[in-house]
C-alpha cells in the first residue's frame, strides 16, 4: 500500500483525475460517495486521493452547496417518513410515531427540508412500489418509524436509500437509529416508585412489548431490583392480557403494591381482573404519551421525550445526506434519548393511598 503524501499544496480534483485516468466529475462524485459511481471505482479513487494527500475543504464544500441550492428551484428537499401498519393512517394511533413525526417535522423545517409520509403497506407489501416512488421523486433521505409487526417479510431497497430508524424499526438491520433509553426508563420508574413509598414493584408486559425493545425494559427493572433494593418479584409476560385468571394468579402470588406496564393495555387488564387503580393497586406507565393518546389522563410514569427522539433522528439523517451515505453502514450510530418521570394520580405517595395495601384486592377465582 502506497504511503500517504503530504504535499505543500494539496492536489486538485483534476490532478487526481489525470492520475487515475478518469474525468474530474467522476472523482468529485466518488469523493461524495455518490451511488451512481460503481463501489469499486469509488473505493479506488478515494484511496488514491488519500495517498496523494487530498483533503476536502469544508468551507469550500459548504459554499458550493449554497451555490448549487440557489441554482435549484426554491422548494425544500423532501424527507420520507416511512410508516407501516394495517392502514395508511394507523401510525397516528401509536404515541411513538406521533411524537417522532412531530419532532422530526419541526427539525426538518429548521434545516430547510420538508417531511412527507409514505405508507409501506400492511406487512410491507407495498415496499417495492414505495421505493420506486421515492427514486422517481429523487427523495434520498428517509426516517423509518416502528411498525405494529416489528420485522417485515419484505425488504427495502437499502442500496438506493439513505435511512435512519426510529426506535427499533427493522432492528435486525444495521441502521443508524435514534430511540428512547428503555433501560433507563424502567430503572427510573422503579427509582421513583421507591421514592413514593412502594416496595413490592411488579412488571407486567405483553411478550412483544418486551422483545421489540431488545428486552431493555426487563433489564432496567431487574437492575433496579438489585441496585435500589426493591423486593424481588417475578415479572409477568403474558400474551393474552385479556385472560384475567392468569393475571389474578400472578397478583395473588407476587402481591405487588404497584405495577409497571407499557400503558393502556395493562390498565385495562388490571381493571378487568377486578383491581381499582389506585385504590387496590397503583400503576406506572412506561409511555405516558400512549395513555394520553388513548384518553387516559393523569397516569404516573415515564415521558419518553418522543419529539426529541424524532429531532435527533433528523440530525443523524442530515449528516448522512451531507456525506451521501447510501445503504447500510458498517458501523451504525445508536443515539439514546433519556426520558423523565411524571407524577400522576395512578401512583400517589403511599401516605395518601385511598385504601390500605391489599384492601379489596382481587382474589383468584
Amino acid at each position: 500500500m502506497a504511503a500517504t503524501i503530504t504535499p505543500a499544496t494539496p492536489p486538485t480534483l483534476r490532478e487526481i483525475a489525470q492520475r487515475a485516468g478518469v474525468s474530474h466529475t467522476t472523482v468529485s462524485l466518488s469523493l461524495r460517495n455518490d451511488p451512481t459511481i460503481p463501489a469499486r471505482t469509488r473505493a479506488r479513487l478515494c484511496s488514491l486521493a488519500d495517498a496523494m494527500g487530498y483533503r476536502s475543504n469544508v468551507l469550500v464544500s459548504a459554499l458550493m452547496t449554497q451555490v448549487r441550492l440557489r441554482q435549484r428551484p426554491a422548494t425544500p428537499e423532501v424527507i420520507g417518513f416511512l410508516t407501516g401498519g394495517p392502514t395508511e393512517g394507523d401510525w397516528k394511533n401509536h404515541s411513538a410515531s406521533v411524537g417522532f413525526h412531530a419532532g422530526a417535522r419541526q427539525r426538518a423545517q429548521q434545516l430547510g427540508m420538508r417531511l412527507e409520509t409514505f405508507w409501506l403497506g400492511p406487512g410491507g407489501l407495498r415496499a417495492d412500489e414505495t421505493c420506486r416512488m421515492l427514486r422517481a421523486r429523487a427523495i434520498r433521505g428517509n426516517l423509518i418509524t416502528p411498525f405494529p409487526v416489528p420485522v417485515y417479510a419484505k425488504e427495502l431497497d437499502w442500496s438506493q436509500l439513505i435511512c435512519v430508524a426510529l426506535g427499533y424499526a427493522f432492528k435486525s438491520r444495521l441502521l443508524p437509529r435514534a430511540t428512547h433509553h428503555h433501560f433507563r426508563g424502567s430503572f427510573t420508574a422503579v427509582e421513583n416508585l421507591l421514592r413514593l413509598g412502594y416496595r413490592r414493584i411488579g412488571l407486567m408486559l405483553a411478550p412483544d412489548e418486551n422483545s421489540r425493545v431488545g428486552y431493555s425494559w426487563l433489564g432496567g427493572y431487574l437492575a433496579a431490583q438489585q441496585v435500589l433494593g426493591s423486593e424481588s418479584l417475578k415479572p409477568l409476560f403474558f400474551p393474552d392480557l385479556g385472560d384475567t385468571r392468569e393475571i389474578r394468579r400472578w397478583l395473588a402470588r407476587e402481591k405487588p403494591d404497584v405495577v409497571i406496564g407499557f400503558g393502556p393495555r395493562q390498565i385495562s387488564a388490571l381493571e378487568a381482573a377486578g383491581c381499582a387503580i389506585p385504590g387496590d393497586i397503583a400503576f406506572a406507565a412506561l409511555d405516558v404519551q400512549q395513555t394520553k393518546l388513548n384518553a387516559v389522563n393523569d397516569v404516573a410514569g415515564i415521558d419518553q421525550n418522543l419529539p426529541l427522539i424524532g429531532a435527533t433522528a433528523m440530525d443523524l439523517l442530515a449528516v448522512q445526506l451531507y456525506h451521501n451515505e447510501h445503504g447500510l453502514p458498517q458501523g451504525p450510530v445508536l443515539s439514546m434519548v433519556e426520558g423523565s418521570w411524571v407524577d400522576g394520580k395512578t401512583a400517589p405517595c403511599r401516605e395518601v393511598r385511598l385504601r390500605p395495601r391489599g384492601a379489596g384486592r382481587a382474589r383468584e377465582r
